[in-house]
């Protein structure tokens, strides 16, 4: 029988911990979208930093009557908005790239505008279809820094409604590089960012998630298994949330944490754990309801994490009390039942193992004299990338022209709204629109509040710097939260530089305007097929999914080998990519994101992980048989990636031969999923050529 482990915490978390927590919590539902919560990217250092640079020119501009220092505040915060955290070179190397890029297409951009319509009109096409093409679109868990490219894109946009000739277009790119020199001096040399806040709320992150699908499970073992809708979203959204949270929070270690090995190590633990609270759901759905006594070392485990998470904010990795408690429930499993037991042994060795790392937490990354020749790098470039410049070209230079025949004042807001709002997919371009239109509307009224009395220069200036500093702060948080700071520093800074009248008028008419040229252009100019967008993340999925089953039949060196934490990883992360792209293609009415066939080959991906979770956990190896098993998975693997991607039906591989256990069935299931969804929508199927 296991015995309780509850003990009374002793400690209070961290504000920003417990924030961090509450919030990530209670927000897993943003993870099968785009644009995701990520409280624990909070960073108010970072925003400190921009303030002070934004803070330092703005006094100039104003002291020294010299309007066209504005453009340098600008550039300050956009190179802000291109740190891509990490150490001193790779920051350097990135916000350098975007300095020398953006300085010249500004100056570029302007000097173009000088010539008349015709010119400033082949200009704006030409140079943001250039920019885009340096885009990448790689599918991604959450938001990140803004690519340079992209940001030089809008100082395009900038640039043509500020015409000038050679002498003045010179000078606008010197305050352009002036602006991102500053930022660039006080980031990576006055004042670099070595705080622990990153990790630490990443990894409070990462085990809260764990937490909270342990106790849905044990509050689903009391729910009926009817109740279908409840259990499918436990093993969609909350599993995916919290696979979503491990990967990011490798993406994070290795860009931001500078391959910290511990913090490294402690999401590896996360994701053994994952596998074993996976395996757990597998047990409850497929033999019946938990016993009194398996109940009570959920909560024991439930305990533990709550114990796990307080060591994490206070800044250690574990503690001896945690490695007693671990020790016991791990003594306490071996009485339960085989397959229950087994599945807590393991997660209290994982947990007993957190503390296994003991190299230094952090490498040095400084700068290399050979900095400069890496500055520029060939980007890839997938046909996604030459569709989405044009597309975005055409539709920028669209709505420059038709406001600039309309009259409209301040007319670059919209054309910047069309610029931002335009992705891949259709429904992540109505994503961000419903984003940007909630972060505008709310950062209108925070606006229309500090412009209500007439400020003067140096009060506008005293409100644009605290704004800044909350913008870059929230920049990798959440879009709409970063949009409702975004739109009155943007608004008051544009005053600054260009005094109009009607200000929140003239932003709702810019803002609405370039959204509906964002959606129509994504609409009308390359548009993408349900089909192809989500061709290629099944393959992917399928692929990751049964080159998991086929590790575990392999595997002989035990359940926490690095191939096979990999292998799952890999699976989990291609089954989520899968699932965000149907989330995606259903906010644009795909029709084959609302199928029953699109579906079904989701849920049989799951399927297939959670079964070759339970295997991986307690499946007892033939070598013969395991062998002729995981050649029989590849091979399927194989056909199924050919027919997604010709879209035609085939022969499958002859099923193997003796009663098959769980895994097999699961593998069967996938393989008549997908052929069924093929059939619905591949050649001669009612979703051929008319997505």
């Amino acid at each position: 029988m296991g015995r309780h482990l509850y003990r009374k915490s002793t400690q209070q978390m961290r504000l920003t911990s417990r924030l961090v927590s509450f919030v990530s919590r209670r927000t897993l539902w943003s993870e099968g979208q785009v644009y995701a919560v990520v409280p624990e990217q909070l960073d108010i250092l970072d925003g400190v930093r921009a303030a002070i640079s934004i803070a330092f020119l703005l006094a100039g501009a104003i002291c020294l009557d010299i309007p066209d220092l504005a453009f340098s505040v600008v550039a300050a915060f956009w190179t802000s908005l291109c740190d891509p955290f990490g150490g001193a070179r790779s920051r350097f190397r990135v916000m350098a790239k975007f300095a020398i890029l953006g300085a010249i297409v500004f100056a570029l951009s302007s000097f173009g505008a000088h010539f008349g319509t015709v010119a400033a009109t082949a200009t704006l096409f030409t140079l943001v279809a250039l920019c885009c093409l340096g885009r990448s679109y790689a599918p991604a868990f959450g938001p990140g820094p803004a690519q340079g490219s992209f940001i030089s894109a809008i100082a395009v946009v900038i640039g043509v409604s500020t015409p000038r000739p050679f002498e003045g277009a010179l000078q606008l790119g010197g305050c352009f590089l002036l602006g991102s020199t500053a930022t660039i001096l006080i980031s990576t040399l006055i004042w670099p960012n070595h705080t622990n806040a990153p990790g630490r709320l990443l990894l409070v992150t990462i085990y809260s998630r764990l937490r909270t699908m342990l106790s849905a499970l044990i509050d689903l073992d009391r729910s009926p298994v009817a109740d279908s809708a409840a259990w499918l979203q436990y093993e969609t959204l909350t599993r995916r949330a919290v696979r979503i949270a491990i990967e990011r929070g490798r993406q994070i270690v290795a860009r931001r944490l500078l391959g910290s090995k511990p913090h490294g190590h402690a999401v590896d633990v996360a994701s053994r754990l994952l596998g074993n609270l996976i395996a757990l759901g597998h047990l409850r759905r497929s033999g019946g309801v938990f016993s009194e006594d398996n109940v009570t070392l959920l909560r024991d485990l439930d305990e533990l994490l709550r114990e796990v998470i307080d060591c994490l904010d206070s800044g250690a990795m574990t503690s001896a009390r945690i490695n007693e408690d671990a020790r016991s429930l791990h003594r306490a499993a071996e009485d339960q039942n085989r397959a229950f037991g087994r599945c807590i042994e393991g997660a209290a060795i994982a947990l007993m193992s957190l503390g296994g790392t003991t190299s230094p937490e952090q490498r040095q990354d400084v700068l290399s004299t050979g900095l400069l020749a890496t500055i520029f790098e060939r980007p890839a470039m997938p046909s996604v990338v030459w569709h989405q410049a044009l597309r975005v070209a055409t539709a920028v230079t669209a709505c420059h022209l038709v406001e600039g025949w309309l009259g409209v004042t301040l007319s670059y807001w919209g054309t910047i709204a069309t610029l931002v709002v335009m992705q891949p997919a259709l429904g992540n371009t109505w994503a961000r629109v419903l984003e940007r239109a909630t972060g505008t509307l709310l950062g209108g009224l925070v606006a229309a509040g500090l412009l209500m009395n007439s400020p003067g220069d140096v009060a506008m200036a005293l409100a644009i710097v605290p704004l800044a500093a909350a913008v870059i702060a929230l920049r990798t948080v959440n879009y709409a939260l970063f949009t409702i700071f975004l739109t009155p520093m943007f608004m008051l800074l544009s005053d600054l530089i260009r005094p109009a009248d009607d200000l929140i008028f003239l932003r709702a008419v810019n803002e609405s305007l370039g959204a509906l040229f964002g959606v129509v252009a994504s609409i009308l100019i390359f548009p993408t097929k349900d089909r192809v967008a989500i061709s290629d993340t099944l393959r992917t999925a399928v692929s990751a999914n049964l080159s998991f089953a086929s590790s575990v039949r392999r595997s002989r060196h035990g359940p926490h080998s690095a191939e096979l934490a990999k292998a799952q990883a890999d699976a989990g992360v291609g089954s989520s990519r899968a699932e965000v792209a149907a989330m995606g293609l259903s906010l644009g009415n795909g029709a084959i994101a609302s199928s029953d066939a699109l579906n079904s080959v989701l849920l049989a991906l799951r399927n297939v992980c959670g079964a070759s979770a339970v295997f991986e956990t307690l499946g007892d190896h033939d070598p013969q048989v395991d062998t002729q098993r995981a050649d029989y998975y590849e091979a399927m693997s194989s056909v199924l990636e050919m027919q997604l991607r010709t879209w035609t039906l085939g022969d499958l591989p002859m099923p193997f031969p003796k009663s098959g256990d769980e895994l097999d069935q699961a593998v069967a299931d996938l393989a008549l999923t997908v052929q069924a969804f093929i059939r619905a929508y591949g050649r001669g199927g009612r979703g051929y050529g008319g997505q």
